[in-house]
């Protein structure tokens, strides 16, 4: 038990009272456990991980994007509970992982699969099992991954309050049933830094207590090296120990599995969200965010080769300060079972000499929520754009009216607001899915996703320019060409309005759904990619999609900021210095060549200003 304690340590418990604090990620558009069913519900709650969420929320999962290394592509969540409020104690941490399809077994090949059915916890050939050429089954972690978690000890330092929990790593204090959710490690996704190997690769911890930044980056596995006890057999009656001797004594090898190598995470204070909704930050408005640096092939080899299967999570750790001085420095073991109100359903308290009850469950204090994303790839750069600096655009949300929607988003492009430097580039990317519910709200034809862009004179218009209102000055794209396809998305076998109404016995509603209304993009793929386009110009350009935007129900337009090198107080300050510079380099000259000419006309001028004369 000596080893054990010393691991909390190692981690952070997450307390929070009977709440549910949920997070859902909208760029990248998060799963939240859903494939491509049409329900208003997702199908399988269990079908990759474990997330805590509402069945509502996530959205459905469209054609696969792909995002160039080293790229910035921005990351948006809402959580339910707050952060950086001072009402609760929180972080978010976010991890991705990749495989390499090239060599990856069929074991861990990462995939998004084809079903909501949750893959065999024991039967490996589902691993394997494929429906028209791809994979059948989703799977995130490895079925070994999952084999190790299943027959290694959980570790009994930890604080489980009244629950009767089993002895191995896949059952948790949030998690005692046992269930598997894909090959999610119930442990690991419970707690953080973990103690044992992960697959997953830290990129951000966003914080309420930046005092524990140093911790969490050094015990990251991006840098630290993890153990685990390597038996000979398996055996879940007697799961292997988390104790270097023990391990020893059980005729195990204390294995350590090396760093991820690719340098600590960044960690940075959480900006403030309000508790009981899926707020806004309080600075500007916008959803909280982060901006990754995507990996390059240095980082993730299958990168160089094209062949990178990625997925991303965010999770969200809550925790309450009633707990803080029970047991070590954090909430251990030491404080499990019939303890007082910690360990006791809805217990009644004193207040002002009467009891009152509170609405407490032991088995909710310690909350971990999560969302993850749909498979994605990293590819290399082109050599037009290995020095460039890349933002990416995407669009977020998904079909049907602000209700309908939620907890999910209606569409906005991401970021909302982009602010970048001349000569910068943007990768314009976006994907929607054709599998939302048939009665939700939206344009075009039923339950599918489309956005394009047109260049619009400012946020508050929503008629977009003409073509005689655009010039070399102020058009976002350069050319007649660029602008059309953004417009109208590469559509083919178009028909007029005329057409269409004649097509359809004049019948505007079957007009609107028509498969060949590219009007609507009802004739537009799923996935666009606009390229990389180089912003050569400063000003500032204005967009929104001519689908989704509809005034006094949804709102989707965007700005682009681009600035030019050097602010003009920066230039200021600049000019300043160097004339600074020059007044003193003239004056250093004239003092030095007085000194070396006594006799001189320099030296006679120079002994006349004050506080000069004592140098000459």
């Amino acid at each position: 038990m000596r080893f054990l304690s010393s691991l909390i340590i190692l981690l952070i418990i997450t307390i929070h009272s009977s709440v549910n604090g949920d997070i859902y990620m909208h760029s990248l558009p998060g799963s939240n456990n859903r494939n491509q069913e049409q329900g208003q519900n997702r199908d399988n709650n269990q079908r990759l991980f474990n997330s805590q969420n509402n069945d509502k929320g996530g959205y459905c999962r469209g054609e696969s994007l792909e995002w160039y290394e080293k790229s910035y592509l921005p990351i948006e969540w809402t959580n339910q509970h707050g952060c950086g409020s001072g009402e609760t104690e929180c972080n978010i941490v976010i991890q991705y992982m990749c495989t390499d399809n090239s060599k990856a077994a069929d074991t861990e090949y990462i995939r998004d699969g084809t079903v909501t059915t949750t893959i065999s916890a024991n039967d490996i050939t589902q691993s394997s099992t494929k429906e028209t050429n791809e994979y059948k089954f989703g799977m995130h972690e490895s079925y070994y991954y999952y084999q190790n978690c299943t027959g290694r000890e959980r570790n009994k330092g930890l604080f489980i309050a009244n629950q009767n929990i089993g002895n191995n790593a896949d059952r948790t204090r949030q998690s005692n049933n046992g269930n598997n959710y894909g090959y999610e490690c119930q442990e690991e996704r419970d707690y953080y830094p973990y103690w044992a190997p992960s697959p997953w690769k830290d990129v951000a911890i966003i914080t309420d207590n930046r005092d524990l930044c140093k911790w969490y980056r050094s015990e990251s596995q991006n840098v630290q090296p993890k153990y685990y006890c390597k038996a000979a057999t398996t055996n879940n009656n007697q799961p292997r120990s988390i104790d270097p001797v023990i391990c020893a004594n059980q005729g195990g090898v204390w294995t350590k599995v090396d760093s991820h190598d690719i340098g600590a995470p960044e960690c940075i204070k959480a900006e403030w969200t309000q508790v009981n909704t899926l707020g806004h930050v309080l600075e500007d408005g916008h959803n909280p965010m982060y901006n990754w640096s995507l990996p390059h092939s240095g980082m993730e080899p299958c990168i160089a080769t094209g062949t990178c299967s990625c997925v991303l999570r965010v999770r969200y750790n809550i925790s309450s300060s009633d707990l803080k001085g029970n047991g070590d420095d954090f909430t251990d073991y030491k404080s499990n079972g019939p303890k007082g109100a910690t360990n006791v359903n809805d217990p009644n308290v004193i207040v002002a000499g009467q009891n009152v009850t509170l609405n407490i469950n032991p088995n909710q204090y310690g909350r971990t929520f999560q969302d993850r994303s749909h498979v994605f790839s990293i590819i290399a750069r082109p050599d037009s754009l290995k020095k460039a600096k890349i933002w990416n655009l995407l669009v977020k949300g998904k079909r049907g009216n602000i209700v309908q929607s939620h907890p999910a988003q209606e569409y906005q492009f991401v970021p909302k607001t982009l602010h970048i430097k001349v000569n910068e580039y943007i990768h314009y990317q976006w994907t929607g899915c054709d599998f939302n519910p048939q009665n939700y709200d939206g344009t075009g034809i039923k339950g599918s996703d489309r956005s394009n862009m047109c260049q619009i004179k400012s946020l508050n218009h929503n008629y977009p320019m003409t073509d005689d209102e655009l010039n070399d000055d102020n058009a976002l794209f350069p050319d007649m060409e660029t602008r059309l396809r953004f417009a109208r998305l590469g559509q083919k076998s178009c028909l007029t309005y005329d057409e269409l109404m004649a097509k359809n016995n004049n019948n505007k509603d079957a007009v609107e759904v028509d498969p060949q209304n590219c009007m609507v993009l009802n004739n537009a793929g799923t996935r666009f990619n606009g390229g990389v386009q180089k912003m050569s110009k400063t000003g500032s350009y204005y967009y929104m999609s001519t689908r989704n935007n509809n005034f006094s129900n949804r709102n989707q337009k965007g700005a682009i900021h681009v600035d030019p090198l050097l602010a003009g107080w920066q230039i200021g300050l600049i000019a300043a210095g160097c004339s600074l510079f020059v007044i003193i380099s003239a004056t250093a000259g004239c003092v030095a060549f007085a000194r070396f000419h006594p006799h001189s006309g320099m030296h006679r001028a120079v002994s006349k200003v004050p506080g000069l004369k004592k140098l000459v």
